[in-house]
């Protein structure tokens, strides 16, 4: 197994094309055919499905893609940190954040501090709740992003942004897609669909209920993906509960959520950073940004909506 392997089928996955991941890979098509052929030999199980039409991943491929993406990405913070090592003065930048987090509202508020800030690497790392904190206090990250948590012994935070929350009923329940919103006390019986558990999507939505003296009713089986969610809840397996960042753009069946009326459910997400260690100047002056400029920043992107809304 190399890397080489590995980007071969990111490649693969992300263009649904052999011909035009070799072309982004600078390889033949048998070259990169024959390396992904070697790798699924040696993992014991096929990443592929491979028509004369499309190319799509197989179960096993989606239950493999994200950790072959984490050890490429894993490589790129290796080189980063030898780039830090042997140029002091190259300035990086490194954010830690959940799966739930809104990646698009994150890169809109950071456009501001690149501008402000060339000289700065902004390097991005997308893992689980655990490995967000271990590497917060083992100094790999400068700052994590988490939903419904305010830090620990030695750590800072301030909020980021507010997400509200939707349901998702399964699709045989019927009473249930008639309904134009729901209170979490009044939910409907059918068991709700979750993940693996690292995200924070089921820990947030556990803690939610219980302070409004609820308990949550999970599916035995887990998704893997939001997306498998919605899917799954389409199909009348489960219902689903997300956030409305990881809710895809064509679903509509979907309903408000609310504690209690006229008190939409969502999850606070957090910025949370090492209080008590000394700081680069360059991360100093980003804690600074997401504490002063961020919220207005937020907020601007919070009143655009809701005038759509009304428009």
């Amino acid at each position: 197994m190399n890397l080489k392997q590995l980007q071969f089928v990111v490649n693969v996955a992300e263009t649904s094309s052999f011909s035009r991941a070799a072309e982004l890979s600078f390889a033949t098509q048998p070259t990169l055919s024959n390396a992904i052929s070697q790798l699924e030999e040696e993992l014991g199980g096929r990443l592929f499905n491979r028509t004369t039409r499309k190319v799509e991943l197989t179960s096993f491929g989606e239950y493999m893609l994200p950790r072959i993406q984490e050890v490429l990405h894993n490589r790129d913070e290796l080189v980063k940190a030898a780039e830090s090592y042997h140029n002091p003065s190259h300035k990086i930048l490194r954010i830690g954040f959940s799966p739930l987090v809104d990646m698009q509202r994150l890169d809109q508020v950071l456009a501001p501090f690149r501008q402000a800030h060339p000289d700065v690497t902004l390097f991005f790392k997308e893992c689980f709740i655990d490995d967000l904190s271990q590497r917060l206090s083992r100094e790999q990250i400068d700052i994590q992003i988490v939903p419904e948590n305010e830090g620990g012994d030695g750590e800072s935070s301030c909020v980021f942004y507010r997400d509200n929350l939707y349901y998702l009923p399964a699709l045989n329940d019927e009473p249930a897609a008639s309904r134009l919103s729901f209170e979490m006390a009044d939910l409907p019986a059918t068991p709700i669909i979750l993940t693996g558990g690292g995200c924070g999507l089921n820990d947030a939505l556990a803690n939610m209920m219980k302070a409004q003296g609820v308990k949550l009713n999970p599916y035995a089986g887990q998704a893997m993906t939001y997306k498998v969610i919605e899917d799954w809840a389409s199909l009348g397996i489960g219902a689903g509960i997300l956030p409305s960042a990881k809710i895809s753009p064509d679903n509509r069946a979907l309903h408000p959520l609310f504690v209690k009326q006229n008190e939409p459910a969502a999850f606070s997400y957090y910025w949370i950073w090492r209080a008590e260690r000394s700081l680069p100047e360059h991360v100093a002056a980003f804690i600074d940004y997401v504490q002063t400029t961020v919220p207005a920043l937020v907020k601007g992107m919070v009143d655009r909506k809701v005038d759509e809304q009304v428009g």
